[in-house]
C-alpha cells in the first residue's frame, strides 16, 4: 500500500492471522477427531502454514519479484518501491478472502 505506517499495521494483521490458526487447531483436533491419533491430526492440520508460506513467499514472491526488477550495471537485480510486491499482495489477499468465504461456508454446511 506505501502509505506511512502500513507497515506495522499489516505487520501485526499478518501476526494475527498467524496466531489465530496456531490457537485454534489444539482444541479443534481433539473436539473433532478425539485423541486417539492426536499427533498425527494435529501435524496434518498445522502444515498448512509452512507449505503456503513456501508457496507463496518462497516462489510467488520470488518469481513475481524478478520479473518486476531491473537489471544493474553489477550485473544483480533490483526493485524498489511498492510496485514491486503489488501484485504478490493482491494474490495472497485474494487467497484470504476465497479462504474466508470457504471457511464461512463449511460453516453454515455443519
Amino acid at each position: 500500500m506505501a502509505m506511512p505506517g502500513s507497515l506495522y499495521i499489516w505487520s501485526i494483521v499478518v501476526g494475527i492471522c498467524y496466531a489465530v490458526p496456531l490457537a485454534i487447531t489444539l482444541p479443534t483436533a481433539s473436539e473433532l477427531f478425539g485423541l486417539k491419533y492426536y499427533g498425527l491430526i494435529y501435524n496434518i492440520l498445522i502444515f498448512n502454514l509452512p507449505f503456503g508460506s513456501f508457496l507463496f513467499s518462497g516462489l510467488l514472491a520470488g518469481i513475481l519479484y524478478d520479473l518486476e526488477a531491473t537489471t544493474t550495471a553489477g550485473g544483480g537485480d533490483t526493485c524498489v518501491g511498492a510496485h514491486c510486491y503489488r501484485l504478490v499482495f493482491i494474490i495472497m489477499a485474494a487467497a484470504c478472502v476465497v479462504g474466508f468465504f470457504l471457511d464461512f461456508f463449511f460453516v453454515i454446511q455443519k
